[in-house]
């Protein structure tokens, strides 16, 4: 099974698709499902489905304590991404961010986060994927008003 991140913005995002080998992060949009269970979890109008470098979401799962360990130093592109991804897109509006199973977007969140997203990096305090977990991604400067 793999992991589902999806996240909410105010702005309409670009979608793309996976192309492997050179894809770290990519945007689609969900299908009537996923939107079916995923709608009342956010506030954004935009919901997108975020993959990784595995065409899943799972390329995202990392914890910063395997930073230097040789087994998982190709497995930083994708988180590295999405920290960068995130710190940009949170410079103009907070970003939602909930992470599930495949499959299981219709299920309760059950742990809720806010998080300053300038202060975290892949190698110190990454804070990888947790199941049914909801994250409110803040940054600094200019945000849009919904």
């Amino acid at each position: 099974m793999c992991y589902a991140v999806y996240i909410g913005t105010i702005e309409k995002q670009e979608t793309g698709k996976f192309i492997p080998s050179e894809t770290t992060l990519y945007l689609e949009n969900p299908t009537e499902d996923e939107l079916k269970g995923l709608r009342p979890k956010f506030t954004k109008p935009n919901i997108y489905y975020v993959g990784s470098d595995t065409s899943c979401s799972c390329g995202f799962d990392f914890d910063s304590a395997n930073i230097n360990n040789p087994d998982w130093k190709d497995n930083l592109k994708s988180p590295a991404r999405l920290v960068d991804f995130l710190k940009e897109k949170s410079k103009h509006e907070d970003i939602e961010f909930y992470c599930c199973w495949e499959g299981d977007w219709h299920d309760d969140i059950e742990t809720r986060d806010e998080i300053e997203i300038n202060d975290i990096s892949v190698d110190k305090n990454y804070f990888g994927l947790t199941e049914k977990q909801f994250i409110i991604f803040k940054g600094a400067g200019e945000k849009t008003s919904r």
